[in-house]
């Protein structure tokens, strides 16, 4: 009985033993179970960990490559605005030498006439006094060295033929360039407003036919006066170099006029024209026109 109990007591240890060994061992395969399911996760969390660090170095890289080509890109700007400052420096600097050049130019020339020639005093003194003489019909042009006739003084309307007040005042202007400034030559322009031609258009198509024609009517009373005609030129610019604006209808008395240059001689080396016989082209009397009522309709010149 007793080692029945005993045995009984034996088989009850062993079955608690066998017990506690296959508990041990269920334990211990759950242990087993749980770590190969955490390496698992710590794998998983390690290869994306290294997949997002290769993305970040690759970040960086790209990062990196902009950076550089910023950096290029400011020292890029840098030069080229160094480069333009450098230029506008130039500029100024070429600005402020030009106009000093052109001060300097201007200072020079500011008493030079059309010639490119500063009259002398004499001849100077004698114009201006002439001007004085005859305001009405004349002007000094000092800076320019030139006289200046009043078309609507010197010629009638639409006309070439000079008035007897002009002709008067022409005969001392030649005096004085057969005596004071026998140095020089004339340059002779004659100039209209813009008004078209109406009443002597037979004689003059246009204003520059009327220009022309004024000015050699000034010039061959000169010669008619003693002035050898080789020092004398005549031509016209017509309505196309107005002193001032012309009015609306075109008619603007300042710009009608008769402009004189004394100018450096400008005769040909081989000329063999007289010093005082004018051609006869230019010392011919002027052929005599049909006198014209002047209307109200009549333009100016």
């Amino acid at each position: 009985m007793m080692m029945m109990m005993q045995t009984l007591n034996v088989a009850r240890r062993f079955g608690r033993a066998r017990m506690a060994i296959v508990a041990v061992i269920g334990l211990m395969g759950l242990t087993l179970g749980g770590c190969s399911s955490s390496n698992s996760a710590l794998l998983d969390a390690n290869r994306s960990l290294q997949e997002q660090n290769t993305k970040l170095v690759q970040d960086k890289e790209s990062l990196q490559t902009l950076n550089q080509q910023l950096q290029d890109a400011l020292a890029a700007r840098d030069k080229a605005m160094a480069e333009m400052q450098a230029l506008l420096n130039d500029t100024k600097s070429g600005r402020a030498d030009m106009a000093a050049r052109i001060d300097e130019l201007m200072r020079k020339t500011g008493s030079l006439n059309f010639g490119n020639i500063a009259l002398d005093g004499p001849t100077d003194q004698a114009l201006r006094e002439l001007a004085a003489q005859h305001s009405d019909i004349l002007e000094y042009d000092a800076a320019r060295g030139l006289i200046r006739f009043k078309s609507d003084v010197t010629f009638g309307s639409g006309s070439d033929v000079l008035s007897s007040n002009a002709k008067s005042t022409i005969r001392q202007f030649a005096q004085i360039m057969n005596s004071t400034a026998a140095a020089y030559d004339v340059r002779i322009v004659g100039h209209t407003d813009s008004q078209p031609i109406r009443r002597t258009a037979a004689q003059h198509p246009t204003n520059w036919h009327l220009s022309c024609h004024r000015a050699i009517s000034v010039l061959r009373e000169m010669t008619n006066n003693s002035f050898a005609s080789e020092r004398g030129e005549a031509s016209g610019r017509g309505e196309y170099d107005p002193l001032v604006p012309n009015a609306a209808n075109g008619n603007t008395a300042r710009n009608r006029r008769v402009e004189v240059y004394l100018t450096k001689p400008f005769r040909s080396m081989g000329s063999g024209r007289s010093e005082t016989t004018a051609p006869a082209e230019m010392s011919a009397p002027a052929t005599t026109k049909p006198a014209a009522k002047t209307t109200s309709d009549d333009f100016q010149k």
